[in-house]
């Protein structure tokens, strides 16, 4: 089965180092139980392409991933690295590191923190959802870690390679994070970005609020990469992994056929991800 998923939730003064080591560990197991060809795995790190790519892949158009975990003492954190390249510990590979997940985010004792997790070996995606129980909220709860490893759709005038990689590291507060990306004097730079942006507005908080009593049904639209960070590739499709709501949706609500809606507080922007048909909880 290409697609699965995981839901995990850490009870209240448990979301620690240890916690994030193992959740490292589940990271691991549903990467290669959904199918992706895992090119390196070792005690802190997995790296892994889409099902059916070869090792020694480098291309623009081949999702590539890797996860690491970073002690840090009394704290603990996840990487991720879109990864241009052999693997994201090859010298000549483009992979710059974004953290995901860090014990030390949370606060001290953490709130309750419950997680998301969904990949899919052959469409090479993968996103991570994590909320932690806020009383200030009026949902009861506030989106910490929003992140999603997606592929954009070409445009058909957008057909060349070498100007930007089509995969990279989305997060909910609006960046894309290319493995590399040209700038405007033609070099080509690891860790260039791009904003976000929808019909909506912007990729950031409140693109997706309605005034009191507006007409504005719940929707779902497109988002895009925003020319940004010195991306001379500027003209991108729209993401295949991530649409951006209207609020009013609840957690885990459908949307579309195959997507849900992952939601947080009343400044949260929600979104929505393609899911697994149930996840498994651990």
């Amino acid at each position: 089965m290409a697609r699965v998923g995981f839901k995990k939730t850490f009870p209240a003064g448990t979301f620690n180092k240890a916690a994030v080591q193992g959740l490292f560990a589940d990271f691991k197991t549903f990467v290669t139980n959904a199918g992706f060809n895992v090119l390196l795995d070792t005690a802190d790190g997995i790296d892994f392409i889409r099902m059916g790519s070869p090792a020694g892949t480098a291309h623009d158009d081949i999702p590539h991933w890797a996860f690491s975990f970073q002690d840090y003492g009394t704290a603990g954190a996840i990487l991720a690295y879109p990864v241009f390249g052999n693997d994201y510990l090859d010298p000549n590979a483009y992979a710059p590191s974004y953290t995901i997940v860090h014990s030390a985010w949370v606060g001290d004792p953490s709130p309750e923190i419950a997680f998301w997790f969904a990949c899919d070996g052959a469409a090479g995606w993968w996103w991570l959802h994590g909320t932690a129980v806020d009383a200030t909220s009026a949902t009861g709860v506030t989106m910490r870690f929003a992140y999603a490893g997606t592929t954009s759709r070409r445009y058909p005038s957008d057909t060349h390679q070498g100007l930007c990689a089509r995969y990279g590291i989305w997060d909910g507060w609006g960046d894309w994070n290319t493995p590399y990306a040209r700038d405007e004097t033609g070099m080509i730079r690891a860790g260039r970005w791009a904003g976000t942006w929808s019909p909506f507005g912007e990729g950031w908080s409140f693109s997706g609020k309605r005034h009191a009593g507006s007409p504005l049904p719940k929707m779902a639209v497109p988002q895009f990469p925003n020319r940004d960070g010195g991306i001379s590739a500027c003209v991108l499709g729209e993401f295949n992994e991530i649409l951006i709501l209207t609020d009013g949706y609840a957690q885990e609500e459908t949307v579309v056929p195959g997507w849900i809606a992952m939601t947080g507080d009343a400044n949260d922007q929600p979104y929505a991800v393609p899911a697994p048909e149930s996840f498994t909880v651990l």
